[in-house]
């Protein structure tokens, strides 16, 4: 015989079970994930940040540039002498035939060689250069920049700046507005600003000068012939080679004159280039 059981229904649950399995309800739809709206990118923080960063960069560009100082070529001082004409061949002056040749081996930051450009040169030139017994060869000896934590050399810059004055068949021009305007060592004589200043009152063409000094390439040919220099044995500036004897220390035009008469040893001057006819009128 088989016997059974009688089944008992369970009881309705209690009002806190019920309240409590409601808000186990309600948080299940609460803490249910669904599908985040997509974020314009603009509205990205990474964007939002470098959008600010690049407000404010040029923010201090800009004032740097608009609170800059300009320099005025009224401000600087002119040279005084002018260059001769017709005796330019870029770093050289003088007639091809002249039987002394002077290598000057400068610095344009160099005190000394600012002595030598303004109070020398000018009368060597008068009496030597221009009746065709001497002429000047610029060699580049830029040791002064080196001297400063400066990144911009502002011997080798302004030697660079030289450089492209010759392009434009101005070199000695440039070269005597730099020695007139030197006002230390390494203290901004030649910085951009005043550099391209010097430039401007040269008579330079601004644009070429620019694409020129953009480009680098004359600063480092510029710190190749300084090596050269001390390959040389010049180390110290200025340093004249005159017909290949070296010269250095303080120099007057009576010791340089003296100099080359005796390198010329009774050579007679270089003539002077016999000019071209002008055309016949039709």
């Amino acid at each position: 015989m088989t016997t059974g059981r009688k089944s008992v229904d369970a009881p309705p649950p209690s009002r806190r079970a019920r309240r409590a399995e409601q808000r186990a309800e309600r948080v299940a739809q609460r803490s249910g994930v669904r599908p985040a709206a997509k974020q314009p990118i603009w509205r990205s923080p990474m964007v939002v940040f470098t959008v600010a960063a690049l407000i404010v960069g040029a923010a201090i560009v800009g004032y740097a540039l608009l609170s800059r100082p300009t320099v005025s070529t009224e401000s600087l001082t002119p040279p005084v002498a002018e260059v001769p004409a017709g005796l330019s061949d870029g770093r050289t002056l003088g007639r091809v035939g002249a039987p002394v040749t002077i290598e000057i081996w400068a610095d344009f930051q160099c005190p000394g060689c600012g002595q030598l450009a303004r109070r020398v040169e000018p009368p060597l030139i008068s009496q030597f250069v221009e009746p065709g017994m001497a002429r000047f060869v610029f060699r580049d000896a830029a040791f002064q920049g080196a001297n400063s934590s400066n990144p911009w050399d502002e011997s080798v810059e302004a030697a660079a700046a030289v450089r492209c004055a010759a392009d434009q068949g101005l070199f000695w021009q440039m070269h005597d507005w730099l020695f007139a305007n030197q006002i230390g060592e390494n203290v901004g004589s030649f910085a951009p600003d005043r550099l391209r200043a010097i430039a401007q009152a040269a008579g330079l063409d601004m644009a070429a000068y620019d694409t020129c000094m953009a480009s680098s390439n004359y600063a480092a040919d510029v710190r190749s012939e300084t090596n050269q220099a001390v390959d040389s044995g010049v180390h110290v500036t200025p340093t004249l080679l005159i017909n290949g004897t070296l010269y250095t220390g303080n120099m007057s035009v009576k010791d340089i004159g003296d100099a080359i008469v005796a390198a010329a040893g009774g050579a007679t001057p270089a003539p002077a280039a016999a000019s071209t006819p002008a055309p016949p009128t039709p």
